[in-house]
């Protein structure tokens, strides 16, 4: 078979990508070898099919395609290589080049030194008032922006160094320097970022440190206005003063108030950092208060498609989402959620999530028979909605006093946690202990007291223990 670094490059390409790389090879300008718009031509076909059989991959058979390419010549396995290996160098120039097409701006930057000549001068100031014209129709002040000013502005420096017997008005060259400070403030800050947020986490860490009073520096600098800077000089105090809860507050009030300087990208990775923040440093240590707050940063996501890509919704804060709004008991909205966009999620078991989710719903408002009936409607191959429903089941056949179908339940949910391989003897540990409590539970007399506090405090007292909140629940209830 070909070369296997080729194919896997193709193969990530999207149907326009397809399409806008074929016309790339077929151009004279970007390309002059005939044999590479031939074997592209020869494997187009097949890697835009999503999984290739046996007989299309025996096309793709290197002494097939050398005949293909070049007839009846004799087979030389390292011209085929050569092509291979010239194909995948195209790949990389038109995805780049596809990538520079993106932005205007860009082509402005790289255009206007080589038209910074006295001959040229009336084009240059043409395309310097066209840059401006398009950085002020965006709103975005990232760093890109603060960059994209640095070469403008550099450039007409230059461009009156040039042009003029004159010192030239360095107040373009002063411009200039505050955007290139302004784009290294802010890739320094986003560095330091990364570096606190995994320092706690992995074994390595990288070698990223801050000049001595370079914080402090910033806080009475013009540069502490600049949204982009703003909201990173927030989130690195944040993560070093976890206990100072401003941090956290002004860094929402920055993108509240500049949310459109940013990139969606960009603003995905800030409010990343906020929900870990609510997630690890306050609700993980019992600051409960701070579900409501992660719930009104998911509502800010959503509401601006944040947290989207390509227009679907991270599986991960699908879920989160759930857990966080019933919670705060937000089951209307967590309803509503559910029934919207699920058919936002990236995968092809979209039905079953909403089955499954809804009966979440169900049972936290205490509509149990609904609950009943949702589940009869999930298709448990997946491990963890097989381990949860089971366990919401049990749950509700309690609240419902079935206790003749919940012994039922006990002891086939009992035989499929110990049959089931997949499973970590861990995590099997905890189910089997619910399973164990909720028998004795349900086995225990009202009048019971010695009976109820011993139970108690061996749930109390147990580790490995899956919905340990609501068994306590339970028999406090007894009490």
């Amino acid at each position: 078979m070909i070369s296997q670094k080729l194919l896997m490059l193709l193969q990530n390409f999207s149907k326009s990508e397809f399409r806008g790389f074929h016309k790339f090879l077929e151009s004279s300008f970007h390309n002059e070898n005939q044999d590479l718009v031939k074997l592209f031509k020869i494997i187009e076909p097949q890697l835009q099919k999503s999984k290739i059989s046996n007989k299309e991959n025996s096309q793709l058979r290197k002494k097939i395609i050398w005949k293909k390419i070049k007839g009846d010549k004799p087979f030389l396995d390292e011209q085929l290589r050569r092509i291979c290996s010239d194909l995948t160098k195209k790949a990389y120039q038109f995805l780049a080049y596809n990538e520079f097409k993106k932005n205007p701006m860009d082509e402005l930057i790289y255009l206007l030194p080589t038209i910074n000549t006295p001959s040229l001068n009336k084009h240059f100031i043409r395309l310097t008032r066209q840059a401006d014209f398009i950085q002020k129709k965006s709103t975005l002040k990232n760093a890109n922006y603060h960059f994209s000013k640095f070469n403008i502005e550099y450039q007409r420096y230059r461009n009156q160094e040039i042009n003029t017997t004159k010192l030239p008005d360095f107040a373009n060259l002063e411009k200039a320097d505050y955007h290139l400070d302004a784009f290294y403030i802010f890739n320094k800050l986003k560095n330091y970022c990364d570096f606190l947020a995994y320092r706690n986490i992995t074994a390595t860490n990288p070698n990223i440190h801050l000049f001595p009073s370079f914080l402090e520096n910033l806080k009475s600098s013009p540069y502490i206005n600049e949204p982009c800077i703003k909201s990173y000089f927030y989130i690195v105090s944040m993560l070093l003063h976890p206990e100072n809860e401003t941090f956290f507050q002004n860094t929402k009030k920055v993108l509240e108030k500049n949310y459109q300087s940013f990139t969606i990208q960009e603003l995905n990775t800030i409010y990343i950092y906020l929900k870990n923040y609510c997630i690890d440093t306050k609700i993980n240590n019992g600051k409960s208060e701070y579900f409501q707050e992660l719930f009104d940063i998911f509502k800010t996501l959503l509401e601006k498609e944040i947290n989207f890509v390509d227009g679907m919704l991270d599986p991960r804060d699908y879920k989160n989402i759930i857990t966080v709004g019933l919670h705060i008991k937000e089951f209307d909205w967590t309803e509503n959620f559910i029934q919207n966009y699920t058919t936002r999620l990236p995968d092809e078991s979209q039905d079953n999530d909403l089955n499954y989710n809804l009966a979440k719903i169900y049972f936290h408002k205490g509509e149990y028979e609904k609950v009943i009936e949702q589940l009869r409607e999930v298709e448990y191959k997946n491990l963890s909605y097989a381990l949860g429903g089971k366990l919401m089941l049990l749950k509700t056949y309690y609240e419902l006093d079935e206790f003749e179908p919940l012994g039922s339940l006990l002891d086939s949910y009992s035989i499929y946690l110990r049959r089931n391989k997949l499973i970590s003897r861990k995590f099997k540990q905890q189910y089997l202990n619910v399973l164990r409590f909720t028998r004795k539970l349900s086995s225990l007399a009202p009048y019971d007291k010695p009976g109820i506090q011993k139970l108690k405090t061996q749930i109390n007292n147990c580790k490995a223990l899956a919905a340990k909140k609501w068994l306590l629940e339970k028999v406090e209830a007894m009490e």
